[in-house]
This record gives C-alpha cells, structure tokens and sequence, in this order.
C-alpha cells in the first residue's frame, strides 16, 4: 500500500526542496487579491486560514505543520490503498499543483488508454482504485506522466500567460 511520507517528501522536492518552510512571493490564485505569499507552496490566497496558522509557527517549527496540511487536504484513504508508491506520489503531487479532481480525471484517462473502460468524473472509488492496481503499474505510471503533461501543454494553450510556468511544470511532471 502507499506511503503517505513517501509521496509527501516527493512532492516537497518541487514545492520546498530545502524544507525551509520560510515565507516566499507567490502567485495570487484566481479569486483572491494580491499580494499572496507561499510556505512549502501553501498559499495565502488559496488557503489564507492554514496559512496564517503555519506563518504563525517560528520558521524551524513549520515542518509537521506542512505535512499536516497536505496530509489532511491532499492526501486521501484511496491514495493509501493504490499498490504503487512510484504511482500514488506521482498523483498526489498533481493534486497538489493541479488540483485533487484534476489529478484522478488524469489518472482516469491514463487507465483508459491502457484498455481500461473508466468513466472520466474525477471522483474516487472502488471502481477506480480497481482498475488502477490491476493495470500493469509502469505502463500506467508512463500513461499517467503523458496524460499530465498533455494537460499541462493544453492549459498553456488556453491561457498563453501560462507559458511561463510550462517549463517547470513539464520538468516536475516528467520526473
């Protein structure tokens, strides 16, 4: 079964490869107003209340605080039960920086373009976790980086202000 510390510390290579948890610019999502700033790529925009609470932490105190919260808003009882850690950290780090609903619906289309026949909602369930640990993990693993990189580049197609996130977004994606 997965290992949460394991897709954790996987994903904190691309949000805070150093664990610094210290306070940096960030980008303001869609909805909030500026300035925002990131701990460990918690925004304050996105997550003002978790942020605030983290940032209220000295700095070298932050680190169970950050694992805490992915834990508890990212991380899932499904994640657990994939059979794959080299999977389910790949998952959870695009739920993180695309989205939890983004990140299954990919993971959907990945099982589907290996002969699966899932219906492409986003939502998790037996019917998911099934077809997942059933297909041959690497083949799926390799499905699922195409299809996050597939996505990535059609983002970029529909909002060209987006390129400049492109070339770390596909480095993060193809490891």
């Amino acid at each position: 079964m997965a290992d949460f510390l394991t897709a954790f510390q996987w994903m904190m290579q691309s949000e805070d490869a150093r664990h610094a948890c210290a306070v940096v610019p960030d980008s303001t999502p869609v909805g909030a107003t500026g300035p925002c700033y990131a701990i460990s790529g918690v925004n304050s925009g996105a997550w003002p209340q978790q942020y605030a609470t983290i940032a209220a932490l000295p700095q070298g105190s932050r680190l169970p605080a950050v694992q805490a919260f992915y834990e508890q808003y990212f991380w899932n009882h499904w994640y657990a039960q994939l059979v794959s850690d080299d999977l389910a950290k790949r998952v959870f780090d695009f739920a993180v920086n695309g989205g939890r609903e983004t990140a299954v619906k990919t993971l959907q289309k990945a099982v589907n373009t290996l002969g699966g026949n899932l219906t492409v909602d986003g939502g998790w369930g037996p019917l998911t976790l099934a077809a997942v640990n059933a297909a041959n993990q690497q083949a799926l693993m390799q499905a699922f980086i195409a299809a996050r990189v597939a996505y990535y580049r059609q983002v970029v197609a529909n909002t060209p202000d987006d390129q400049q996130y492109l070339k770390g977004w596909l480095a993060r994606a193809q490891t």
